[in-house]
């Protein structure tokens, strides 16, 4: 090959560059997608199309042997070790020493939780239970992509005996797999299960693989071996190199992501990096390995692969090995990462007393259960929930309990339920009713306090790469359900507004609506000092930035707030920024628990900045 001096390893089947050249679209689409996904939307994609591929060449191998009664399971399994299991642990060894010299204590703990996960193939089981794929949280997990390797793996476990059964008993292949690829799909309607990583809900692209193989054979038909397009040189070297590269890619990028550093500015030095790891891989490590038939090597690499899972299992016992040498102690920070827990029983008994029953709110808290006593209630989203904790010490010091009811991606606007599907959006509607039916109840309610991400709803996208990376959150109100053609989310958010301020202007209690503070669009774990000191501290964003962000929200909220005198604006700005810059630390103090939500220690300063405003207002 001319491209690159890069040799062809013995294949079970004859050698096909143009499958190499889907490989090489794939592993493309993926990376592209990884670095700019704005641009390259659709790029994840690429994935499914590994899926079917692998389907179909496993299928292939298996039958083919089969037919020449030259198949041995011992063999199969001897070759997927030799094939995947020499990158996955150079590339895992890689990971745990980086995490090991720079990680803090809780990174590095859950880094092992995932360095066991991944090492045993059930990464994605793992996932399902922490973080969505399009979480913003997903990108500073530097294993998230071993999802899909352990679908992949956990498919082979079965596989081979399903289409050694269909051959032994004389089942015609294209129907048994028909047959199994509509089971696979009817079982994501059936079963409750995670639609994305749960391996029911993949292996229908698997098998589906399989039933092209069988097509292609019952009808002798095969991609030809010179397509213009995937013979190309370029796409059919990155074909070859394409599992080490699929393996590094994701933990460079997820470690940038960690150490603050912008990704899609250097995106293209990531590709580079990524293709020079990858071919020095598969020329010197995987070739080698796939070279030898010993079934010892293919033990000593189970063995190996096995004692980096058990490594990464006592690494999350011993809680992110704290007592590293090289650590620097950042530990008053690192508590101020920790959200307070969502709801306690005080707020459960007393909601429940006025109410009549136990609300589904996702937050809910309270100083008391007494229903007789004098009350401050915060309302709102998750901002809502982070501002808790400093208003009610404030509370406490004027003589009054606090109550917290409030909603995640839920904000109590009037008319303002809104949702990812029609079911989300009528579960907050309940949820918004409860609250009103709160602050209409005979509660003695003194003061109210509305707390939202103002802005985040208004133009349905977050802030910042560590947010979304500008993809739309796609939360909508009941008008986009309805398919109004001229739904716009903004005009709909600012007649909510309108509708709430003119409901609390005729209420005996005040309200104070809470601006929105800074986002940052990075990590506040940005903002301390990793070991060795290498990396640059992100501790600020620029005030222009900031203004730019929330502009028309500040300017309609100032506006309309005029109109009425019950409703009394606080206004965070000046707190966190100066004439230049927003800072995530003040006073050597942590503000943040994450790129948009206080800190207990934030929430506590940002009550006693309000603390004339809130507590003197007559």
């Amino acid at each position: 090959m001319k491209f690159i001096d890069i040799p062809i390893v013995n294949h079970s089947l004859k050698y096909n560059p143009s499958l190499d050249g889907v490989r090489g679209i794939a592993i493309l689409g993926v990376l592209l997608f990884h670095i700019w996904p704005e641009y390259f939307h659709y790029g994840y994609l690429g994935v499914d199309l590994f899926f079917v591929l692998s389907g179909y060449l496993i299928t292939n191998i298996i039958y083919t042997k089969l037919n020449k009664n030259s198949f041995s399971f011992k063999e199969f399994y001897r070759n997927r070790i030799r094939r995947i299991f020499p990158a996955v642990i150079i590339v895992l060894l890689f990971t745990l020493i980086i995490g090991y010299l720079f990680l803090f204590p809780s990174e590095l703990k859950d880094l092992g939780h995932h360095i066991k996960s991944s090492a045993f193939f059930y990464e994605n089981f793992r996932l399902i239970n922490e973080v969505g794929y399009w979480d913003k949280a997903a990108q500073l997990k530097p294993l998230l992509h071993f999802w899909s390797l352990s679908v992949e793996e956990q498919f082979y476990i079965f596989w081979p005996f399903i289409i050694y059964l269909i051959y032994k008993f004389r089942l015609n292949l294209l129907y048994s797999l028909l047959i199994l690829f509509i089971i696979s799909i009817l079982v994501r309607f059936f079963l409750d299960i995670d639609t994305f990583y749960h391996s029911l809900a993949r292996f229908w692209e698997l098998i589906l693989g399989g039933l092209l193989y069988a097509i292609s054979s019952k009808y002798n038909y095969e991609i030809s071996k010179n397509n213009i397009i995937l013979s190309n040189k370029f796409l059919v070297f990155l074909g070859l190199i394409s599992f080490p590269l699929y393996l590094w890619h994701y933990v460079i990028i997820s470690y940038m992501y960690i150490f603050g550093l912008d990704v899609q500015k250097y995106g293209v030095i990531i590709i580079i990096v990524s293709i020079v790891l990858s071919y020095l891989i598969y020329r010197y490590i995987e070739l080698y390995f796939r070279k030898q038939n010993s079934y010892k090597i293919a033990c000593g690499l189970f063995i190996t692969l096995f004692l980096i899972g058990v490594i990464g299992d006592y690494i999350y016992k011993k809680n992110g090995l704290p007592n590293r040498s090289h650590l620097v102690d950042n530990s008053k920070w690192q508590k101020q990462f920790v959200r307070e827990p969502a709801k306690n029983q005080k707020g459960i008994v007393l909601t429940k007393k006025i109410l009549g029953y136990i609300p589904n709110n996702d937050y809910i808290k309270s100083t008391s259960s007494d229903i007789s006593k004098r009350y401050i209630v915060i309302i709102g989203d998750s901002h809502a929930h982070t501002s808790y904790p400093g208003f009610v010490e404030l509370a406490k010091k004027y003589g009054y309990e606090a109550l917290l009811v409030a909603n995640s991606s839920c904000p109590p606007y009037i008319e303002g339920a809104m949702g990812k599907n029609l079911k989300d959006l009528k579960q907050c509607q309940i949820k918004i009713d409860n609250i009103y039916k709160i602050l209409n109840s005979k509660l003695k309610i003194e003061k109210v306090i509305f707390a939202t991400r103002g802005t985040c709803y208004m133009y349905d996208i977050g802030y910042g790469i560590v947010d979304g990376g500008g993809k739309p959150y796609n939360y909508h109100y009941k008008e986009y359900f309805e398919r109004i053609k001229d739904y716009n989310q903004k005009l709909i958010f600012f007649k909510n507004l309108k509708n709430t301020f003119k409901f609390f202007e005729n209420k005996n209690f005040h309200l104070y609506y809470l601006l929105e503070n800074p986002e940052l669009g990075f990590s506040p774990k940005n903002c301390m000092i990793r070991p060795f000191n290498i990396f640059p501290l992100l501790c600020r964003i620029k005030k222009e930035n900031f203004l730019n962000r929330q502009r028309e929200y500040r300017h309609f909220v100032y506006k309309i707030s005029k109109n009425y005198k019950n409703i009394h604006l606080l206004d965070p700005k000046d707190l966190y920024c100066d004439d230049k810059y927003c800072y995530a630390v003040k006073d050597g103090i942590m503000l943040y628990a994450d790129d948009d939500h206080h800190s207990v220690d934030g929430s506590i300063i940002q009550a006693k900045y309000f603390e004339s405003k809130v507590f003197n207002d007559k």
